[in-house]
């Protein structure tokens, strides 16, 4: 295919003109698009191109100049120039540059594509090609892959009868690839076009499937599906191999049909994976029929809205009590509910920003040594990630850590762990069976083993710290009401029962009060 560079100081007609135009089936593919003539200038001699569409009228150098700049290295290059100026002396100074057409703002559709069909026959003439020549057999079967995966199953036949004479595997299984390159800000248009192009040579020169362009990304109708020997390892090689450490892929594959005619399904099933992009593994070739990939490939469900509330408070308590493998648990049930319900990019990285501000905040209320804006950068990277499993692995990195620097008890006894944990949390609704779950213990187990260290029931040494800190809040002078909310109890009638139980006394009684010896204790035996 022909190469093209699209030169126009408007950035809407720069991707009006990416988008009216069919420039694969013409046979040309676009290399790149800049604003200005210098710019021009500069990428032609970096990518070489055919055919360079530029407008007359542009700041720095205007499209005139830059074409006298680049005849001064290149005879053969191609200019079609555009402009909004039906003004002769533009014309007479193009035709002195040997510039190939002309044509006028606003753009006629069906006229720009004659004058890229005529173009496109006079550098097959130049380049010495024959109608029938490999290139032409190339842009064909492109062209007419392009068209059967377009087309409705009526003229499937008609298509597939005309493409089976360009390929050489008639009567094997096929399957369409498809990959889109991901480049880092260090990548630019050209790095990444360059590198789409080693994919299809690699492809043509180790015979293993033919090349296509399809909006952003680059298809492949196999010649061997996944499934044959070492097949899927030869693609994964030639894909990374060709990348470099400026860019990362994400490749999907349709399911596998028997007949060229069905190629469109397999290229419907590897664009919806693609639609999926982000919950995809950068770096891999992923397979519409791999089980652990159909939830994400399918339509929004009737999941309920996760609880974020919920999950940050695990969070919270798994961090506060070092727990890693937790926090990765915890973490990773986050990432599966949110995806669930609504498995956007935007969904999902919004409400795990949530999930982690939240826990992350009351944390630093509670560890002096926790700041909240050490996390900001943490907090920020997620949502530059690209994908899934690197926005997750970022997560897992830093909370591990924080779980490991706070879990300084983790060699205590897992009831005083727990102890010291509900000393820090009584004013939550903490139950017996959270508590166990988080230590992958029974309910009833650990309610046992709770009560032979400690000689209390779970809710009883609950209720007597939540005792004890009321004490001490109605001492220092706050109203009983207040005080039921502050230690965990919003019904106030069952405070005063709790408090008379354990205390002897109403609270009122002893508001304000000076400090006595009290009538309970949470020691432990």
């Amino acid at each position: 295919m022909y190469k093209v560079l699209v030169v126009d100081d408007e950035p809407a007609i720069r991707q009006g003109l990416l988008k009216i135009v069919d420039w694969g089936t013409l046979g040309f593919c676009v290399v790149g698009d800049v604003s200005n003539g210098r710019k021009a200038v500069d990428l032609h001699q970096e990518l070489s191109p055919e055919l360079i569409v530029i407008d007359i009228r542009m700041p720095r150098m205007d499209g005139l100049q830059a074409i006298r700049e680049i005849r001064k290295t290149d005879g053969d290059c191609q200019f079609l120039i555009l402009s909004g100026y039906a003004d002769f002396a533009y014309a007479k100074q193009a035709i002195a540059m040997n510039v190939s057409g002309y044509v006028l703002k606003p753009i006629d559709v069906e006229e720009l594509r004659e004058e890229l069909l005529r173009i496109r026959a006079k550098l097959d003439q130049l380049s010495g090609r024959a109608k029938l020549s490999e290139f032409h057999a190339d842009a064909l079967r492109e062209e007419l892959i392009l068209k059967l995966i377009a087309a409705d199953p009526a003229d499937a036949q008609e298509l597939e009868s005309e493409l089976v004479t360009l390929t050489s595997f008639a009567g094997r299984s096929k399957q369409i690839l498809l990959v889109e390159a991901e480049g880092n800000s260090h990548a630019g248009p050209a790095y990444l076009e360059s590198v789409k192009k080693k994919w299809l040579d690699a492809a043509e020169k180790e015979n293993l499937g033919y090349g296509f362009q399809t909006g952003p990304y680059i298809g492949f109708l196999l010649k061997e599906d996944l499934n044959g020997p070492d097949t899927k390892s030869e693609w994964d090689r030639l894909l990374q191999d060709s990348c470099g450490p400026q860019l990362g892929f994400t490749a999907a594959a349709g399911r596998i049909v028997n007949e060229l005619a069905d190629i469109r399904q397999s290229y419907e099933g590897a664009l919806a994976l693609l639609k999926n992009r982000f919950l995809l593994a950068e770096g891999q070739i992923h397979i519409v029929t791999e089980p652990d990939l159909r939830q994400y490939a399918t339509e929004p469900n009737n999941h309920a809205p996760p609880n974020l509330e919920a999950l940050a408070t695990k969070l919270l308590y798994m961090l506060d009590l070092g727990r890693r493998e937790g926090v990765a648990e915890t973490l990773d049930e986050a990432g599966r509910a949110l995806a669930a319900y609504d498995s956007s990019e935007t969904a999902i990285k919004s409400g795990l920003t949530k999930v982690l501000s939240v826990a992350l905040s009351k944390l630093s209320a509670l560890h002096q040594s926790v700041n909240i804006q050490d996390y900001a950068p943490l907090l920020a990277e997620l949502n530059q990630h690209t994908h899934y499993d690197r926005v997750m692995s970022a997560a897992h990195s830093q909370l591990a850590e924080l779980a490991g620097r706070l879990g300084v008890n983790g060699s205590l006894p897992v009831v005083k762990q727990v102890m010291d944990f509900i000393q820090r949390h009584y004013y939550e609704n903490l139950k017996l069976e959270t508590m166990a779950e988080m230590y992958n213990y029974n309910k009833g187990y650990f309610g046992r083993i709770f009560k032979q260290h400690t000689g209390d029931s779970f809710h009883t040494f609950l209720d007597k710290v939540r005792i004890q800190q009321a004490s001490r809040l109605l001492k220092e002078g706050h109203k009983v009401y207040e005080v039921s909310e502050l230690v965990g109890y919003p019904n106030v009638g069952y405070f005063h029962s709790k408090f008379k139980k354990y205390v002897g006394a109403s609270p009122s009684s002893i508001k304000g009060a000076p400090p006595k010896a009290e009538t309970y204790s949470l020691e432990t035996s």
